[in-house]
């Protein structure tokens, strides 16, 4: 399997990369100069050779930091930290990249410019527009603006997301170890790296563990998830060390390096695609097993006659998640029902509900079409 997976990689046109805070900066908030010069020139090289490419960029925190050094007393929260590293980190980049004549552009995005499905049909009209002339955009979350019902929760999360909006058929996750291990290398002498792995294996995941950075958010198990969002759609995902030398010349040349992580057989496209990868559920529908198994099977829309129970509040066209009676997911869609007509509705049939609401808000609760099922 890696080998086929491999030589994907060099046939790639479309590439996503992230880079993580704790590659480009040092712990004083400071960046690697070496190893920014050195992932500047790996993303010119790919551009050179023809294909495609947007970055996903962390450090506006960390270098928000560094520029504070040396004033004490100072008390700014991550959000005004990011506003003053944001321009730094752009002027760094636009400084780099400008000695090879790659142009950059920037963009900022909260997680309710994907959740919504026009904005993010105009974000994806727009990234097109740039990567088509040329342009290197360079992405990173609006940190200044984003509260925690409108945040993505780790650039891994977005990294994922940006695949899914451009397009890409490779995601790249760069980090400061190998890619993933067995267990901890720092704790387990007999850790193994995995060349690959199915993005939808929960043995992998359990694997991962759930750390943070000093300026990040994300860990291994961020990043693990992030290959299974965008496995969903179809792109494939690798991690792998930003501060191994030439690392992305190296991966795109086929060379075992990092771990690659195999998308699912069937790729999500449309309007599924988004709900997958780009919705945050508002409450919760608890099915009983014969409308779990039909859910699961595929192809079925969830009828209200299914339905045993309503969890928070949502409007008419809200995401949702669909458990089953034991709280295992079953999937995710978007409900045709307000969730106080939902909680009249459940368990009955269409006459009777007609009765007990007054009218039929709709046949199904969740059409087909606006469903997903759970793919772990």
């Amino acid at each position: 399997m890696t080998a086929v997976l491999r030589t994907s990689l060099v046939a790639a046109r479309r590439v996503v990369v992230k880079v993580g805070s704790q590659v480009l900066c040092q712990p004083s908030g400071q960046i690697d100069e070496a190893v920014f010069a050195a992932l500047c020139q790996g993303l010119g090289e790919l551009l050179a050779a023809g294909r495609e490419v947007v970055l996903v960029s962390s450090g506006a925190v960390a270098l928000g930091t560094g520029a504070l050094a040396g004033k004490p007393g100072t008390a700014v929260g991550k959000q005004a930290l990011a506003a003053i590293g944001q321009p730094l980190l752009m002027a760094r980049y636009r400084s780099q990249f400008g000695e090879s004549g790659v142009q950059v552009a920037q963009i900022l995005l909260t997680h309710a410019d994907l959740a919504d499905r026009g904005r993010f049909l105009h974000a994806r009209r727009v990234m097109g527009e740039l990567v088509d002339a040329h342009i290197l955009p360079i992405v990173n979350e609006n940190d200044t603006v984003a509260v925690d019902e409108i945040r993505f929760g780790d650039n891994d999360a977005l990294a994922a997301q940006v695949a899914h909006v451009v397009g890409a058929d490779v995601l790249v996750l760069l980090t400061e170890v190998e890619g993933l291990y067995t267990a901890d290398p720092r704790q387990d002498p007999d850790a193994r790296l995995l060349g690959s792995a199915d993005s939808h294996d929960d043995a992998v995941l359990a694997t991962a563990g759930a750390g943070t950075s000093q300026f990040g958010t994300g860990g291994m198990r961020s990043k693990v998830l992030a290959a299974g969002k965008a496995g969903e759609v179809g792109v494939l995902c690798v991690i792998a060390s930003g501060k191994r030398p030439g690392v992305l010349g190296a991966l795109f040349a086929g060379e075992d390096v990092g771990t690659v992580f195999r998308p699912v057989a069937r790729r999500l496209t449309g309007k599924r695609s988004w709900i997958a990868t780009s919705v945050r559920t508002r409450g919760t529908i608890v099915v009983d097993d014969g409308a779990a198994h039909a859910l699961r099977a595929g192809g079925r829309s969830l009828l209200p006659i299914g339905v045993r129970s309503i969890e928070g509040r949502f409007s008419a066209g809200d995401p949702v998640l669909v458990t089953d009676l034991r709280g295992a997911p079953v999937g995710r869609g978007l409900v045709r029902y307000d969730s106080e007509d939902a909680r009249r509705a459940a368990g009955r049939r269409s006459d009777e509900i007609t009765t007990e609401i007054g009218w039929l808000p709709a046949s199904e609760l969740i059409h087909r079409d606006d469903f997903v099922p759970h793919k772990r």
